[in-house]
């Protein structure tokens, strides 16, 4: 189809925290004779690796050439880069040269390269160096679809982590998936990438994509692509709305979250100085037991091994799951690895919290609070595991 004629057409890119569009990903249009040809069947008329490499390309100088005419600023062109251009380095080269000779710097251009199409291919990552090298940004596009894989991402070193669409349709409804999301984007900062949510389409996405603590995001929520995209006025004015209502929901969980804790913390120091004025351990965890969101109490001496059994709420047995009972009993078990354990013996008389995590005994989130105390002149760690408060957005 050589007689198409090509446009291209931008959809922001929008920081949540600079509160202004930040980068344009550039979609392709294109008609024939007056009628519209969608953009894959546009390449799949193009049916060898070099006929379609060179069709990449001539999209590639229309998208930029656009971008230069009509975008000014410091803001980045998000590029769509076909397979068949990065299926050799020759091919990687070329897109480089046309690139450089457009007179858009380097370090406004991001190309996107598709997850699946990784498979630690060798090519494709003596490609993605070039570019790289070159001055140019790199981002997964599509990631959280199939089989997606972080060592094969970070073979790549990119810049910019892309998530599908379809787990931000999977995490507005299931809290699971929301917590996934969150740990998601956690690992990609911790391998250097900042986070696009994409497929904000919604009220709901939007509030989980915030939630998320998701850099940038992009959907028909913020803007559909256009010629001339919406402007910041008009899209910063529909997230903040949803950002209001995120605060104001926040403030009222991380008040009823406190409140939840303080109480298991004032049981605890009860407990705890209970025992140490020679009161039996069954009776020192009462006032600890008494509490709806404790699920358990034990205690473990100066190396980290449990003494006895867990003392357990009434709640709990019955909502343990019986597939784990294997793990039930902790008698003698070894919890020295365990942060818990570590910060309150390096801290004896100091009350820890632990961060919120999945219990081994029975899989369910909960922080565990442990204070590091003498017994009869031997130092033992007093420990409880609390249920963490679904105000702190963890399923149980």
């Amino acid at each position: 189809m050589s007689n198409l004629t090509l446009h291209s057409h931008f959809q922001p890119i929008y920081s949540l925290a600079h509160r202004r569009t930040v980068g344009v990903e550039a979609l392709l249009r294109a008609e024939q004779a007056g009628v519209a040809i969608p953009p894959q069947q546009a390449y799949l008329d193009h049916d060898d690796t070099q006929s379609r490499h060179e069709f990449d390309l001539r999209v590639s100088t229309e998208h930029i050439r656009h971008f230069a005419a009509s975008t000014p600023g410091e803001s980045w062109l998000f590029l769509n880069i076909d397979a068949s251009t990065l299926s050799s380095l020759a091919r990687t080269q070329a897109l480089i040269s046309m690139l450089q000779q457009s007179g858009v710097p380097a370090a406004r251009v991001v190309v996107e390269i598709l997850e699946h199409a990784l498979e630690a291919d060798e090519i494709l990552i003596a490609g993605s160096r070039l570019l790289r090298e070159a001055g140019f940004l790199i981002a997964i596009d599509d990631f959280g679809t199939g089989h997606s894989n972080l060592d094969r991402v970070c073979l790549l070193e990119p810049d910019l982590i892309k998530f599908d669409r379809n787990l931000l349709r999977s995490a507005t409804k299931q809290a699971r998936t929301r917590n996934l999301l969150t740990k998601l984007v956690h690992l990609a900062h911790e391998i250097g990438a900042l986070v696009v949510v994409e497929g904000v389409e919604t009220e709901a996405d939007v509030l989980v994509a915030l939630e998320s603590g998701c850099d940038l995001i992009q959907g028909y929520y913020v803007a559909r692509p256009a010629l001339q995209p919406d402007s910041d006025e008009i899209i910063t004015r529909r997230i903040d709305t949803r950002w209001d209502e995120l605060m104001v929901r926040e403030l009222m969980k991380r008040k009823l979250a406190r409140r939840q804790i303080e109480l298991a913390r004032q049981a605890f120091v009860q407990s705890a100085i209970a025992l140490m004025q020679g009161t039996s351990f069954t009776d020192a965890a009462q006032p600890m037991l008494t509490l709806p969101d404790v699920i358990r109490c034990f205690l473990l001496d100066s190396t980290g091994r449990q003494i006895g059994r867990n003392l357990n709420t009434r709640e709990a047995p019955s909502r343990a799951n019986p597939k784990f009972a294997p793990l039930a009993d902790t008698t003698g078990a070894v919890w020295s690895r365990r942060p818990y354990f570590q910060h309150a013996i390096d801290q004896p008389g100091v009350l820890y919290m632990s961060e919120p995590y999945l219990s081994m005994t029975d899989t369910r989130h909960c922080i565990t609070l442990s204070m590091a105390i003498e017994i009869d002149e031997d130092l033992h760690v007093l420990c409880a595991d609390v249920l963490v408060p679904k105000t702190m957005g963890l399923a149980d």
